[in-house]
């Protein structure tokens, strides 16, 4: 029998995530069939004291948005090599 510390979260008509929030669950079902102590970090605590719906519901809440803008990987990289090219050759000049 449930006490009353907290409520379950009452089902809504609300989208969910669908298969992201079945494969995250399926996730943690095995993790913690198989006895692993990181299931909390999946939310099992949620899962067991909330319920699935808020579980999902926080799921939701909690991912990050989808990046507005892309970066152009090849031109951050030839920066990144023109930094480094330019502090190794000023360390190999300095000695």
């Amino acid at each position: 029998m449930r006490g009353p510390s907290a409520p379950k979260a009452r089902e809504t008509d609300e989208p969910s995530a669908g298969t992201e929030d079945v494969a995250r669950y399926e996730q943690l079902r095995s993790r913690a069939l198989g006895g692993d102590p990181g299931g909390w970090r999946l939310g099992l605590a949620v899962l067991e004291r909330r319920g699935v719906v808020a579980w999902a519901r926080a799921w939701q809440a909690t991912t990050p948005a989808p990046a507005a803008a892309t970066v152009d990987a090849v031109a951050v990289s030839d920066e990144l090599v023109g930094a480094l090219a330019s502090m190794a050759l000023a360390c190999v000049s300095g000695s």
